[in-house]
């Protein structure tokens, strides 16, 4: 079991996953060496891990989708599986009130039709499925905030993200990664922690163009480093996915609304709809959420979908059911 300082190391984390340790301790008003010691116990239990993952639109030139898999409940845990081992995929649930996942996908567009119905349709256990465009994330699970720390301590451990950098990363003229910079990613990505000294020695450059080039593709939003967990370990074990109908004209704002609530780990504009992933301490919490919501102007209707089994978050496939062992070192 965690305590309460544990949550909020891990909550800096979400916010930051390359925080110093006497900035975490700053914040939460605790000394450096507890916080350290506090922060590697988390990480080296397996619970927690700090990692990089890029903007998949900083890579390539794809689009993002929301793709729902219908499956034969027997084979649903091979059907998930086998898209969790997908590089095309950063995200995958299944859902309890159906026999379905939902996975967040990104492909070139003219890979949609061959991804689909070349290799997808002939999974066995697949029956169906149906893709939508994600037009917009008001929030992505980088800028959670979940209710343990105050959003006066979230903005000391990192400015507020620009979620529209995920599908507009092009188009906001930020640049693609070069191959320096993916080697950069590759470093984050077995340890989000890896020192600068590290970065410079594998990169063959000063610390301070490391520093820089790091500092840059985070601010461009071309990579995140974070803490990626299952939230019921800081005690919101209640996950699901929320679909918004909401009136023309008033999607936008409403997505906003929607991303700023401390429940939402992200928020998407999908097909037109507000998807919202909720993070929630019980059954009780995620009624008042949604009665809140439904309660807003230009809500027309919610439709809630519990989470089953999670079978990868931000491009980390599970084994078993849990997060794979990280390397770490503090």
């Amino acid at each position: 079991m965690i305590d309460d300082l544990d949550r909020q190391i891990v909550a800096a984390l979400i916010r930051n996953g390359r925080a110093p340790f006497r900035l975490i301790a700053e914040v939460l008003g605790q000394q450096e060496r507890t916080v350290a010691r506090r922060a590697n116990k988390l990480l080296a239990s397996g619970n927690v891990r700090v990692q990089s993952f890029s903007s998949p639109t900083a890579v390539a030139p794809v689009d993002l989708y929301m793709l729902r898999v219908d499956a034969v409940p027997a084979k649903m845990d091979a059907v998930a599986t086998w898209l969790a081992g997908r590089g095309e995929t950063h995200w995958i649930s299944s859902l309890a009130g159906a026999s379905e996942c939902i996975v967040e996908l990104f492909l070139e567009p003219q890979r949609v039709g061959s991804f689909l119905y070349e290799e997808l349709a002939r999974v066995e256990g697949v029956r169906d499925f149906s893709l939508e465009p994600v037009f917009d994330y008001y929030r992505t699970v980088s800028g959670w905030r979940p209710d343990i720390l105050s959003n006066e301590q979230y903005e000391r451990l990192s400015p507020s993200e620009a979620p529209e950098l995920i599908t507009r990363h092009t188009e906001l003229g930020m640049s693609p990664l070069d191959s320096q910079n993916r080697i950069l990613l590759e470093l984050l990505r077995s340890n989000g922690r890896v020192t600068i000294d590290e970065m410079a020695t594998d990169l063959g450059v000063s610390k301070t163009t490391a520093s820089r080039r790091l500092d840059t593709l985070i601010a461009e939003g071309a990579i995140h480093v974070r803490a990626i967990l299952d939230p019921g370990t800081i005690g919101y074990p209640v996950e699901s996915l929320l679909t918004v109908q909401i009136a023309p004209g008033k999607v936008d704002g409403l997505g906003r609304y929607l991303a700023d609530l401390s429940t939402t780990r992200w928020a998407a504009n999908v097909s037109g709809a507000v998807l919202v992933q909720s993070a929630n301490r019980n059954l009780s919490e995620l009624r008042k959420v949604t009665e809140t919501i439904a309660a807003q102007e230009g809500v027309r209707d919610i439709k809630i979908s519990l989470f089953a089994e999670i079978y990868k978050r931000s491009t980390v496939a599970y084994q078993k059911g849990k997060l794979p062992a990280q390397y770490f070192r503090g």
